[in-house]
């Protein structure tokens, strides 16, 4: 009789020992399933910036975007974030907190390793390890996809925002001119476009990406996530 007791003792000690550790793997998985519905969908580059004190004011954007399903991370960026021919597929699974792509340097195919450092509602924080660089990216809305084909090659468009208007011309399929620009030794800039999973989104050299939102007979909507959401018109001159 007593040994009984002594065993029923001991399984509810054990019992209770484990109940905290049980506890706290539900309490990790809810954590990462409620993690992963905020990454799902598709996030545009914004612009990474350092948080070294003495760096602080760099800002450098960021052209590319990864979308969030099928328990992997795709991505797609411009010529000089990894190329726009290709949709990259990462290695990671869910419940992780690192974005895998590549993990070994090659030539061909370099590194691309992220951790997830903060993820709302609409902003992804992610840092390579070993850099304290932090790169941004914002939430994009089903509803910004776009089925339209807004023709640009060969073509002049005033370009206006709340902030600034310029004049800008498709010179070829991969070549722009601002008149802004004043610069003799760089006439033409580089651009490219891209449809990633649905988004119509255009890369102009040195710049956050545009989603182009929109268009109105001679008129294409588009729009930036730099810090906030600021809206584009390019209207199409003759």
């Amino acid at each position: 009789m007593l040994n009984h007791a002594t065993n029923h003792t001991q399984t509810v000690t054990t019992h209770l020992r484990k109940t905290p550790y049980i506890s706290l793997i539900l309490v990790l998985l809810l954590s990462a399933c409620q993690t992963d519905k905020k990454l799902k969908g598709t996030w545009i580059g914004d612009y990474s910036s350092s948080m070294n004190s003495e760096n602080s004011n760099m800002f450098f954007p960021i052209q590319n975007l990864m979308t969030f399903e099928k328990n992997k991370v795709f991505a797609q960026g411009s010529f000089r974030d990894f190329g726009t021919d290709q949709m990259r597929e990462s290695k990671r699974n869910f419940f992780s907190d690192n974005i895998v792509f590549n993990d070994e340097y090659l030539e061909d195919n370099p590194l691309e390793y992220y951790e997830i450092v903060k993820v709302n509602a609409d902003s992804l924080v992610v840092k390579i390890p070993n850099n304290d660089f932090l790169h941004i990216y914002r939430k994009l809305s089903e509803k910004f996809k776009n089925n339209q084909k807004a023709e640009l090659v060969g073509k002049t468009f005033s370009w206006k925002n709340d902030i600034f208007q310029d004049t800008i011309y498709f010179e070829t399929d991969s070549t722009f001119m601002r008149k802004s620009n004043k610069n003799p030794k760089f006439k033409t800039s580089r651009w490219e476009r891209i449809n990633h999973k649905g988004f119509d989104i255009l890369f102009l050299d040195g710049d956050v990406p545009y989603l182009i939102e929109n268009k109105k007979n001679k008129t294409i909507e588009l729009r930036t996530f730099h810090k906030t959401e600021l809206k584009h018109t390019m209207t199409e001159l003759e």
